[in-house]
């Protein structure tokens, strides 16, 4: 069993060659596995009533930071609208006509990396014409606006800035709370509302804050081989916080 070793102020501390760098942690991504609060509630609203609420429009795009949960909802959506998704390579590379007559709902991530490109704006816009005529849709995800993109092709602006859009935002106390809650039980972790107090006062309240926080006590649980977060193993995940 791996175990702790050195001191600093009587502070547990965990030599980095000891931590498993290059695990992954995957999270579950079901629609019950989706934490809502007051930050992304409307994204998850026009998930749920896609359809209805997107017509006129063949897309929605949802946006906000890092680590909101942007691909967690595009993958509930992918799943009951039987969608497709690409990634922002697989875009780039794709024969547009041969995707357009594949007839498939899409998921289209990094869409803000595709606008200033005028040739990728060019296929993007000649995609969302194709799918308003055949009733087709697609979810965009970016990192910013469709009203602070700046456009090569000024129809295609005013197509996607017509079309709904949901933001999500920085997360509350509430729902930081519940998703670290989450996440760690995906990785079969314990860990009480004490405990949870104790990352929340120290983290960065944002959600690649939260990101880097859990990865960090995740790869420190592995490490100690640990299936509960006590305040001590905590203390030697955050120990560059203190």
């Amino acid at each position: 069993m791996l175990s702790a070793s050195g001191s600093r102020g009587g502070k547990m501390t965990l030599p980095l060659r000891q931590l498993p760098l290059d695990l992954k942690f995957a999270p579950a991504m079901g629609r019950d596995d989706f934490m809502v609060g007051a930050c992304n509630q409307y994204a998850v609203h026009m998930v749920e009533h896609w359809p209805a609420e997107w017509s006129p429009y063949p897309a929605l795009t949802i946006y906000g930071p890092k680590g909101s949960g942007k691909s967690h909802l595009a993958a509930v959506w992918q799943n009951f609208s039987k969608a497709r998704s690409l990634t922002l390579e697989e875009f780039i590379a794709c024969d547009i006509e041969n995707l357009i007559e594949s007839k498939e709902n899409l998921v289209l991530e990094g869409v803000e990396f595709l606008i200033g490109d005028r040739v990728q704006e060019e296929k993007l816009f000649h995609l969302y014409n194709a799918f308003q005529q055949n009733g087709i849709y697609f979810l965009a995800l970016s990192t910013i606006s469709p009203e602070k993109l700046v456009f090569e092709i000024r129809d295609l602006e005013s197509r996607l800035r017509a079309a709904q859009s949901a933001e999500i935002k920085p997360p509350d106390d509430d729902l930081l709370t519940k998703v670290m809650a989450k996440r760690f039980f995906d990785q079969n972790l314990k860990i009480d509302q004490e405990s949870l107090d104790y990352i929340l006062w120290r983290m960065e309240r944002s959600w690649s804050g939260l990101d880097h926080l859990v990865e960090k006590i995740c790869l420190t649980a592995t490490a100690l081989q640990k299936g509960e977060l006590t305040k001590p193993l905590l203390r030697a995940a955050m120990i560059d916080m203190e």
